[in-house]
């Protein structure tokens, strides 16, 4: 379901999905460095895999999804941007 939406309140949706976006990406791009690099001497490994490499590439992948799909429940709005609200008319 689509909700009208006045300029500045769909610029300001614009922006908060933006930056939670932004800040999903932060958090994959810390998740996949900090264990690659702060794991990589363990010598643990898992289906003869490194520890960090599991942790670090398909543990970021699981990372993404779920943030995505937290995104999408509780921060992106359904709206139409090119819609004119009665106001804007």
């Amino acid at each position: 379901m689509q909700h009208p939406m006045p300029h500045e309140e769909r610029n300001r949706q614009l922006r908060k999905e933006a930056l939670a976006t932004f800040l999903l990406f932060l958090i994959c791009f810390a998740w996949n460095v900090g264990f690659a690099y702060g794991l990589s001497g363990c010598p643990i490994t898992l289906f003869h895999l490194p520890l960090w490499w599991i942790l670090s590439t398909p543990g970021v992948f699981v990372v993404a999804v779920a943030g995505v799909i937290f995104l999408l429940k509780k921060v992106f709005v359904n709206f139409d941007f090119e819609e004119e609200t009665e106001e804007e008319k």
